[in-house]
């Protein structure tokens, strides 16, 4: 049986070169897809160590390094899409347009995906960056920015947070997107809807279409101090450390 430490590398490796996965996503690019398998066997790898679930195991800060489906889905927003839909077919179509509609000529791009769970207040925060014209110019004829560099955080939070046996049940709430340091607001949008909570929760249950609130589940298929992978109701992989540690895991990249 390999150590759980080289399985870990091996992890920090496949998501380092597939762009957190992205690079394994048919639809953006579909290069390295030999490391899916790869992946998927060093997470059965892991499930083979006995491991404990508790709630001062999950708690605190996370930040997600790798998923095999689009990196927004990881969020409860997306989560309870994905169960008010109820079928695996309509929500792929769904999240692949979503993906199509952002992500239009590279204009916008996903950052940084952070988490925080907190069972005193029984929240789950989950938040993502997003930048808007990351690189603009004219190829060839250029090389300077067309147009500045924009930017936001959106943050969702979920309440009623339960841990059931391996199973995370949580109801969201609101949202909103707020200023990262180092981007600009977006014009004219910052001024109308930034840093200001929306009431997701008040609104979904107006819908005629939507039955039930907007409730959320996912499991965890791994869990130690450094590493949570959460699987959703059709299989997808997410994979987390914590911030603190996201140096000393680059360092263990570039060293091994």
């Amino acid at each position: 049986m390999k150590e759980i430490g080289e399985i870990k590398s091996n992890i920090y490796k496949i998501a380092a070169v597939t762009d957190r996965g992205q690079r394994l996503n048919k639809l953006i690019s579909p290069m390295y897809e030999e490391k899916a398998n790869e992946m998927d066997e060093l997470i059965d790898d892991l499930k083979d160590f006995s491991f404990e679930i508790s709630e001062k195991l999950l708690s605190g800060e996370w930040e997600l390094i790798f998923s095999n489906v689009e990196l927004f889905r990881s969020s409860p927003f997306f989560l309870a899409i994905e169960k008010a839909l109820n079928d695996e077919f309509k929500s792929n179509l769904f999240f692949k347009l979503h993906q199509l509609q952002v992500g239009s000529f590279g204009i916008s791009t996903i950052g940084r995906i952070a988490q925080k769970i907190d069972f005193d207040k029984k929240e789950f925060i989950s938040t993502f960056d997003t930048t808007i014209f990351g690189l603009t110019t004219i190829p060839i004829l250029g090389w300077f920015k067309l147009l500045p560099t924009f930017g936001g955080r959106v943050i969702t939070l979920a309440s009623d947070l339960v841990l059931r046996n391996n199973l995370l049940d949580m109801n969201l709430q609101k949202t909103k997107v707020s200023k990262v340091d180092g981007l600009n607001k977006i014009p004219l949008f910052s001024e109308l809807l930034m840093d200001r909570w929306y009431p997701v929760k008040e609104v979904w249950n107006k819908l005629p279409w939507n039955k039930e609130s907007p409730n959320c589940q996912i499991s965890i298929v791994y869990l130690d101090e450094e590493m949570r992978i959460m699987q959703d109701m059709y299989g997808s992989i997410f994979i987390y450390i914590r911030p603190s540690i996201s140096l000393l895991n680059s360092n263990k990249i570039f060293n091994d």
